[in-house]
């Protein structure tokens, strides 16, 4: 089993203008040998955030809600989506059948290959961690753990329609309205998850694949609009990625075999 006969849909959401992301994300795919079956999508931009909280976040939400729209009107089965800055795990590339044995083996209706879960849903909280599982990839999340960077993660279709009808609804009200109004799209999927306590969550634990360290197109640092001091953050967001990756490579690359999990 491997990624491209388990989803019937991959989708990768990319800025073109955004050249160091999308050469990586395009290394991501090939590393998983599905570049010939990815949808790629060219992110929505407005100059206007609209109810939104900022035009980028408006732009993020609408990109997603494009795809899944598209999708839940095809009837796709699984879905499973990328965002351009998305790295992938050894231990994915080196377990993709065992992983994705495991996940068609288990009820599930969202799952997360990479995500950061938060103690509460204030955007100052702390970041917490997910227990693992014993002999598992992934584990099972709490109704009312938030949920955020969902850079690599999965859907099964019948959400699909309910995940997009939640969000058309949002689109009528103002920002912050009881019912949820426009909001981040990791906001979306926490309020859905909220909403529907019969939905079942899971995440990987550790993750499969993390963000790529770069600045954000959402909420960029104030020291990425200094000219004179980009470089120097580009170098040590450099060697973070390289150095992540490498930890990762010596960790799971060398060592592990297909059937062990640790």
């Amino acid at each position: 089993m491997n990624f491209t006969s388990y989803f019937d849909r991959i989708a990768i959401v990319y800025l073109p203008e955004r050249k160091r992301r999308l050469k990586s994300i395009q290394r991501q795919v090939k590393r998983l040998g599905i570049e010939d079956h990815v949808q790629w999508f060219k992110g929505l931009k407005f100059h206007e955030a609209g109810q939104f909280p900022k035009a980028s976040v408006r732009g993020c939400v609408m990109s997603n809600y494009e795809i899944l729209r598209q999708a839940a009107q095809d009837n796709v089965e699984r879905l499973l989506l990328f965002q351009e800055d998305c790295v992938l795990s050894q231990r994915l590339i080196r377990q993709e059948h065992t992983i994705l044995q495991e996940l068609a083996n288990r009820s599930w209706d969202f799952a997360y290959f990479g995500c950061q879960p938060y103690a509460d849903d204030e955007p100052s909280s702390k970041r917490v961690f997910l227990d693992a599982t014993p002999n598992r990839f992934f584990s099972r999340v709490n109704i009312r753990q938030n949920v955020r960077e969902t850079h690599f993660w999965a859907c099964q279709g019948n959400v699909i329609p309910k995940l997009v009808e939640f969000m058309e609804a949002s689109f009528e009200r103002p920002q912050n309205h009881p019912d949820c109004g426009p909001t981040y799209f990791d906001g979306y999927m926490n309020e859905m998850r909220y909403r529907h306590p019969n939905l079942i969550t899971l995440a990987a634990v550790p993750n499969l694949g993390w963000p790529l360290s770069s600045s954000s197109s959402l909420n960029p640092g104030r020291l990425d609009s200094i000219a004179a001091v980009s470089p120097a953050l580009q170098a040590v967001r450099g060697a973070k990625n390289f150095c992540l990756e490498t930890a990762d490579f010596i960790r799971y690359g060398l060592t592990l075999k297909d059937e062990q999990l640790g």
